[in-house]
């Protein structure tokens, strides 16, 4: 028995170091190895299931990682971070639940209010779900608890911006550029904001002129220039423009000649 735990115990470190190196397809290797050991204890198989669910999250595959987390949270139906990571895997997943992953942000902040992170991607959930004044009201509770937390306010800029509300995102900038003076990602967050603003107003311009060319306007052919004022006759030669611009030759009137002849 006791050969069989240190045995565990050496290929749960050995995968935990993979994962922590960088070395992700050998830690995934180890752990799933280690995952199908049919005597694991429960503390060693959560934590193989736990690791395992990180590393798929991680690289984007969030099928395996939404199996991995619901098999730790058979261990730890209360774990705030199992919860927190599976609404975040369902969230982001192809064809997303998202019904499934409000529930799972809703049981993290239960178990812990102050989790900053889940209640501002819950506050996102809630903008996609149609439900955008209570999205807000979760965002600014998130950067009113975190208020030097560049991730969390951009969260709650992009939010009032995609709600049309570019006057509220513009003031909580300038406050917390105020705040954070000194910040490079506050100041970069705060000219992402202004580009997005001139493309809107861009897109805006661009729109209303294709707009007014929609409209009927009258053609006017360019290579014929008109005389000013009524038509009449006058001495002058008539000059033409031709299409590229050039102007033709004069058209000269040579007096007709008489065909009578004078008699002595």
């Amino acid at each position: 028995m006791m050969s069989t735990l240190n045995l565990v115990d050496g290929v749960l470190a050995m995968g935990r170091r993979y994962q922590e190196v960088g070395r992700l397809r050998d830690a995934v290797a180890i752990l799933t190895r280690l995952s199908r050991f049919r005597y694991l204890p429960a503390v060693a198989a959560e934590e193989t299931q736990a690791r395992l669910a990180e590393i798929y999250l991680k690289r984007r595959k969030y099928k395996q990682a939404r199996r991995h987390l619901t098999a730790a949270l058979r261990h730890q139906p209360d774990n705030v971070r199992y919860h927190y990571l599976l609404a975040t895997a369902l969230a982001a997943e192809e064809g997303a639940d998202l019904e499934r992953a409000g529930e799972h942000y809703r049981r993290a902040l239960e178990l812990d209010p102050g989790h900053v992170k889940c209640l501002a991607d819950y506050g996102q959930l809630l903008l996609r779900l149609g439900q955008t004044e209570e999205g807000l009201v979760r965002l600014r509770k998130a950067v009113d608890q975190a208020p030097e937390d560049v991730e969390v306010l951009g969260k709650l800029v992009k939010g009032l911006r995609l709600s049309g509300r570019s006057d509220e995102a513009r003031s909580v900038l300038h406050l917390a550029m105020f705040r954070n003076a000194q910040s490079p990602q506050f100041r970069k967050l705060w000219s992402e904001f202004r580009f997005q603003q001139a493309r809107r107003r861009e897109a805006g311009r661009m729109q209303l002129a294709e707009n007014e060319d929609d409209g009927e306007q009258p053609v006017v052919l360019p290579f014929v220039r008109f005389a000013d004022g009524p038509s009449q006759a006058s001495d002058c030669p008539t000059i033409l423009r031709r299409e590229d611009g050039a102007a033709a030759a004069p058209s000269l009137r040579l007096p007709r000649r008489s065909d009578k002849r004078n008699v002595q």
